[in-house]
């Protein structure tokens, strides 16, 4: 069998989850399965970086022609399925060319994956993120926003037929739609108004290979994220971190975005002690080290960090701000899930984690028993099963 997988961006690891989980999936099916993988992309990513170990070919979609250069592709390379790699990005919207080429060709599928909660268009920004998106962003972005949140205040309804093309879309031209828990299944279909049998919901992987990940602990908070407040609400982390008093405890954040300067300027005018931004690294080295994870999102398509962080030991604390979280943490077994926005909440189950070496030992050991249900051979099975049943 041979899929080709389409993303926004060409493929690297460690820019982002769906380039993280695309690479792991195509990696297990190759391996476990045989099954031979190719990539095509829109943009590259502004690292220049790639990895070649996976797919035979990867190709990057030039804006001329392109139906017919993705029937080319499909007809050269015999390819069976097309994977689209969606969220909130160009693959999107590249759905009725995916399908114009698909449909010149013979026997070949095409599914739709969306790696996002749906509806996340109309979570409100609270207040303080939407003037510091005013007065960190551009222009345009700012004002895209100011117009969302003010539709979003005086008519809900407007606000979803507004977006609901962005769902129909995908729906009708896809044989499948996958995502990423069966609690999404009726938030999607609510915008599409659907045959629920047309969706399948299949978990993320697990990110590491070994099931022995846990390094020797320290006292290390860790957050792994892009630097983007709108859907990650560092934040959030940083006013835990204001409430509690970190003594000999630090915490690490890693990741890169457009708001990262920010959250380091206010960790200094905040003078928070114990606080390193470590900026796009390697995140694997970091969950070894760590003993709780934070995650402060607004929304999440899965939470693939908490999944990487249980492999690790390393208990989790999330907010309750989307509903495929307790696919993943059972609160006080192997994580902790606080009601969303709730900043002293979150505080205090941190300062009991990091106060309780035998609570939080309890824990990691459950974290990293339980996670191994998304394992590797658990969900390429899965998938292996769509993709010869379909």
């Amino acid at each position: 069998m041979n899929i080709l997988f389409v993303t926004n961006k060409n493929v690297y690891p460690l820019i982002g989850g769906i380039e993280r989980i695309t690479y792991s999936v195509a990696e297990a099916l190759r391996n476990i399965y045989g099954i031979r993988c190719f990539s095509l992309y829109t943009q590259e990513n502004k690292f220049g970086k790639t990895t070649e170990n996976v797919f035979i070919s990867k190709t990057c979609l030039q804006a001329d022609n392109p139906v017919a250069k993705i029937a080319d592709l499909l007809q050269k390379e015999a390819i069976d399925v097309v994977i689209a790699q969606g969220s909130d990005s160009r693959v999107n919207n590249l759905m009725p060319m995916l399908r114009e080429a698909v449909d010149r060709c013979t026997g070949v599928k095409l599914f739709f994956v969306y790696h996002q909660m749906p509806g996340f268009e109309l979570v409100p920004m609270d207040r303080e993120t939407l003037f510091n998106r005013i007065w960190h962003g551009n222009t345009y972005a700012a004002l895209k926003q100011i117009i969302t949140q003010v539709l979003l205040a005086l008519s809900p309804r407007l606000s979803q037929k507004m977006i609901e093309k962005k769902y129909k879309i995908p729906y009708q031209k896809a044989d499948k739609v996958v995502l990423l828990s069966n609690s999404f299944i009726p938030q999607y279909n609510h915008f599409v108004g659907g045959d629920k049998n047309h969706y399948k919901a299949i978990p993320n992987m697990v990110s590491f290979l070994s099931q022995e990940l846990a390094g020797k602990k320290q006292k290390e908070v860790l957050l792994v994220s892009r630097m983007d407040e709108r859907q990650k609400k560092v934040l959030a982390a940083l006013k835990v971190w204001r409430r509690i008093d970190p003594q000999d405890w630090k915490l690490n954040i890693v990741g890169y975005g457009e708001d990262l300067e920010y959250y380091k300027h206010l960790a200094s005018k905040w003078k928070l002690q114990n606080i390193s931004f470590e900026g796009l690294q390697d995140p694997l080295p970091y969950y070894q080290r760590a003993s709780i994870f934070l995650m402060t999102s607004a929304f999440e398509g899965w939470g693939l960090t908490i999944t990487e962080a249980q492999q690790c030991g390393c208990v989790p604390i999330a907010f309750d701000s989307y509903s495929a979280v307790h696919d993943i943490i059972q609160s006080g077994r192997n994580g902790y899930i606080v009601p969303n926005n709730d900043v002293d909440g979150y505080a205090r189950v941190l300062q009991e984690l990091m106060n309780n070496d035998t609570l939080r030992a309890e824990m990691a050991a459950n974290a990293q028993k339980d996670v191994q249900r998304f394992s590797r051979e658990n969900i390429a099975k899965q998938w292996k099963t769509l993709l010869e049943n379909l």
